[in-house]
């Protein structure tokens, strides 16, 4: 029973570990991403726009995890002297063009909650923008370090 315990005290830290570091989270934010698309795309399939609606609130959640990373300076990069670019330096520009496409989301959101004629057309650039980030993320946490 003790050793359950112990065992049970180290997936924690390693849990803790995970969500602290900038790998984790950019993992934790992918598969976000991924949630999202996939209840837009699959509204499309039922035609139940609430789906959509909902896969959209999902994305914005993305763009508050996206600002609670940029504005919390607890994030140690290292300097680029001419070196290759390093994988925190491009996990951080994930996270910016993220908070961006949120902003992009919020605005289809709007359009679609107000019935503006082209809600559409900027909900199909959410998904393929979203996609573009989906498999930015994906190439960046297959970096070695």
């Amino acid at each position: 029973m003790f050793d359950q315990k112990l065992t049970l005290l180290s997936n924690i830290k390693l849990i803790i570990m995970t969500l602290n570091s900038l790998s984790g989270l950019a993992s934790i934010s992918q598969w976000t991403l991924f949630l999202g698309i996939a209840l837009i795309l699959f509204s499309w399939i039922e035609k139940k726009e609430k789906l959509a609606i909902a896969g959209q609130a999902v994305l914005l959640l993305l763009g508050l995890l996206s600002l609670w990373v940029i504005l919390t300076n607890n994030n140690l990069v290292p300097e680029n002297n001419g070196d290759p670019i390093s994988k925190e330096i491009k996990i951080l520009s994930y996270f910016k063009l993220a908070a961006y496409f949120s902003g992009f989301n919020l605005i289809s959101l709007l359009l679609n909650l107000f019935k503006v004629r082209f809600h559409k057309f900027s909900l199909y650039l959410v998904v393929f923008t979203g996609l573009m980030l989906f498999f930015m993320v994906f190439n960046i946490l297959q970096m070695h370090n």
